[in-house]
């Protein structure tokens, strides 16, 4: 049984900690439910089909449990790291064209 649980609403991410009896140890576990994510972008791929480049376009949603892996030293956002993730993952862009 869990030890601790806790949800972080604003990330999705649901920690929670396991102490492992037999081998003295703590784990800490994080996850997140990244289906909904998942449908919303599906929905938006069939909204944006046919359509061409603009100006600005969405192309992708990336996790927050992700995206905090993508963050430089600076504060910013390595767009490279996200274009990468998006190219592994296409459940999650929401304009197919990016793909290309």
């Amino acid at each position: 049984m869990p030890a601790f649980q806790d949800f972080d609403a604003q990330t999705g991410i649901k920690t929670t900690v396991h102490y492992l009896e037999d081998a003295g140890k703590t784990v800490i576990q994080k996850t997140y439910d990244a289906q909904p994510l998942v449908d919303a972008c599906a929905e938006a791929r069939a909204v944006t089909e046919g359509e061409r480049w603009g100006d600005m376009r969405h192309i992708g949603t990336i996790p927050m449990a992700e995206l905090a892996t993508m963050m430089r030293q600076d504060g910013t956002i390595d767009k490279k790291r996200c274009i990468e993730f998006l190219k592994k993952n296409p459940a999650f862009v929401t304009f197919n064209k990016a793909l290309r």
